[in-house]
């Protein structure tokens, strides 16, 4: 018998199956090779024979966890300069372990949105070298010259090209080159920057950046390449211009105005407000490592913020789920699902934010054809927990809660406390 042959039951758990449905209890999901089969209530299905069956009664089963927003900086302190001083192969080696801390949480995808090591460890995880999630990466960050994407701008600029942080780029011309640059890298998508940002050294989140001829160059390489284009965008006019671009995602959104807001909803655009890194840097006191000038942003931002995410999920735009966590110690991989806990707190149903964690991520993502629910034909990315996130969303960040993490159909190797279990 194959690998592709094996069937696996599991029997007698409660199914949320990622697309807001009522859970199901007493559910049979079946799993032939990496593919889900069947998904539903046990009365509806005859069990197959010779079969490995797995009891879950008590149990919740759910589709893995995605992340939309992370960066996979290998990063051991809170100082940025770290991103300058270690070189990026030595922060890569340390990101598999961060990888490990993902996969340990639930969380079977994620979503890079900036770092080049990304690229590269995508790569070793899909042949199959280091053990991880599924890596959705951009490549660098494209911004303009001074942009947020460059962070530190009292260093030479070659010194940050070099750490694979960012590709600077002026002009259309230059725009297309260098979204072309990611494409030839393998990207899945293009992040871009339209406005300053909370961890730049010369810029604010209001001020805008990239014209809209700029951004229309971008936006018109990434889907001649067959990909959506993401912005870094809080200040309302950024997020106007990206959208009158076509930009597909907005990342954070944290000043948008009304007519912002508007323009989302009538153009179908997916918004990632990542709540949790900015309520951690505002919290964060002198000594703590961060330069005073980003927690000082931080803090301007985090309750104007609060307020744009509550009318954002109230006017129906689509919401995904992501961190913005850089591995650093005030925001580690592994408790990423923190970022579920401040949606549910700012008024959202637990329901909505876990299909934001998992179906509308799978469609930030691009790949809602193969993961992000449980259902037939779709890819076994699945997590079976010990209690109910509808009932205390804090559960999907207690690791000892996660009972088994499944990838591609296969059981991973679990990594709770650093130690491979």
């Amino acid at each position: 018998m194959s690998e592709n042959d094996i069937t696996t039951v599991f029997s007698g758990g409660i199914l949320i199956d990622g697309n807001g449905q009522k859970p199901i209890s007493d559910a049979i999901v079946i799993i032939t090779g990496n593919i889900i089969a069947y998904a539903g209530k046990a009365s509806t299905v005859e069990i197959p024979q010779n079969v490995t069956e797995i009891d879950i009664t008590g149990n919740v089963i759910m589709p893995g966890l995605i992340d939309s927003h992370v960066h996979l900086q290998g990063l051991l302190t809170t100082d940025p300069k770290e991103l300058i001083m270690v070189p990026p192969e030595v922060r890569a080696i340390r990101s598999t372990t961060d990888l490990l801390n993902l996969l340990d949480a639930g969380y079977t995808a994620v979503r890079d949105c900036g770092d080049l090591n990304a690229i590269y460890l995508k790569t070793a995880v899909s042949e199959g070298s280091i053990i991880g999630p599924r890596i959705f990466a951009c490549g660098t960050m494209i911004c303009q010259t001074a942009g947020h994407g460059d962070p530190f701008h009292s260093l030479p600029e070659e010194w940050v090209i070099q750490r694979g942080l960012v590709e600077i780029a002026d002009g259309a011309d230059q725009c297309r080159q260098a979204a072309r640059k990611q494409l030839r890298r393998g990207a899945d998508f293009i992040k871009i920057c339209t406005t300053g940002g909370v961890l730049s050294e010369r810029d604010a989140p209001a001020m805008s950046q990239y014209t809209i001829e700029e951004i229309r160059a971008l936006t018109e390489t990434a889907y001649a390449g067959g990909v959506m284009v993401s912005t870094h965008a809080q200040g309302a006019t950024g997020i106007k211009n990206a959208l009158k671009a076509g930009v597909d995602i907005i990342e954070h959104g944290s000043l948008a105005d009304d007519e912002a807001i508007e323009m989302m909803v009538k153009q179908d655009t997916m918004l990632v407000p990542t709540l949790s890194l900015g309520r951690v840097l505002a919290s964060l006191k002198p000594g703590s490592g961060v330069p005073a000038l980003y927690i000082d942003k931080a803090k301007r931002v985090v309750e104007e913020k609060i307020k744009t995410f509550d009318k954002s999920w109230r006017s129906g735009i689509r919401i995904g789920c992501g961190s913005d966590f850089l591995s650093d110690p005030i925001s580690p991989m592994g408790e990423n699902a923190v970022e579920l806990e401040h949606q549910v707190k700012s008024g959202r149903s637990t329901m909505d934010v876990i299909v934001s964690a998992t179906k509308i991520n799978s469609q930030i993502l691009g790949a809602e054809d193969r993961i992000g629910t449980i259902e037939k034909g779709k890819l076994a990315d699945l997590i079976i927990i010990d209690g109910n996130p509808l009932e205390d969303i804090s559960i999907l960040r207690n690791r000892s809660k996660i009972v088994r993490v499944y990838k591609n159909g296969k059981l991973m190797p679990r990594y709770t406390n650093g130690k491979n279990s």
